[in-house]
């Protein structure tokens, strides 16, 4: 028959918020619950926060805070707001990936134009400053308006895969550009210029004169995933 479990009524769980636990072992001398209604696993003395809060710290940070003010501003360490920018921002730039993959099939036949440009940005690591691009692309089409990233100038190759071979380029006069076939020189190019600036206001790594400075290309990929997504910037949304 086994034995009977014993649920702990002034235990919750942190994840739901369910009663329904039962104790699952003490490893490294730490008491473990598992919840019967969610079925996660948990710490009785570790310290939780909940979904809201980290929405909230993703949304203020989407917003122009840095990682040290919001720790400040809701009491929560600033490891904890780095590793949830880290990982949500990881699983939105992994949708983003998933998306652009279908681009191309999902505007097949009704590009009219694409336009590209680009936006510049320090990296820096071990007290040294490398400049960077992060390459933007709208893509006009009867659906609506598609986005891709890239890195650098270096990627902008692979940056092209996600996009359709259909329709005409329009960019600045970055000698990048002028490789392009069915290409036209316009200056200053928009809309990419009022998202640029969105980014720099939106994302203080990304202002000009900022403590809070780039450290890899992850965070910066991540960190411009969150902003997409907070302003439904993603094909999904705009389609």
């Amino acid at each position: 028959m086994g034995r009977k479990p014993v649920f702990w009524q002034d235990v919750s769980c942190p994840s739901c918020g369910s009663h329904h636990v039962v104790k699952c072992g003490r490893p490294l001398g730490r008491q473990k619950y598992l919840c019967r209604d969610c079925g996660k696993y948990f710490l009785g003395d570790a310290t939780y926060h909940s979904r809201k809060l980290r929405e909230e710290a993703l949304r203020m940070y989407a917003n122009g805070m840095s990682m040290r003010a919001i720790s400040r501003v809701l009491n929560v360490p600033l490891g904890t707001v780095f590793t949830w920018v880290k990982r949500y921002g990881g699983q939105k730039y992994e949708k983003l990936v998933e998306l652009w993959g279908r681009a191309e099939e999902l505007v097949k036949g009704k590009v009219v134009a694409k336009v590209v440009d680009e936006m510049w940005t320090y990296l820096y690591k071990n007290a040294r400053a490398f400049y960077k691009w992060v390459f933007t692309c709208y893509v006009y089409t009867k659906l609506g308006v598609y986005l891709i990233l890239g890195r650098d100038e270096r990627t902008f190759l692979e940056v092209k895969k996600y996009l359709p071979e259909e329709g005409r380029w329009v960019s600045d006069d970055y000698n990048l550009y002028f490789r392009l076939k069915d290409h036209t020189v316009v200056s200053p190019v928009n809309p990419n210029e009022s998202f640029h600036s969105s980014l720099r206001d939106r994302l203080i790594r990304f202002k000009r004169a900022t403590k809070a400075v780039n450290r890899s290309i992850r965070s910066m990929m991540y960190s411009i995933a969150l902003v997409l997504w907070e302003r439904r910037l993603i094909p999904e949304f705009v389609a």
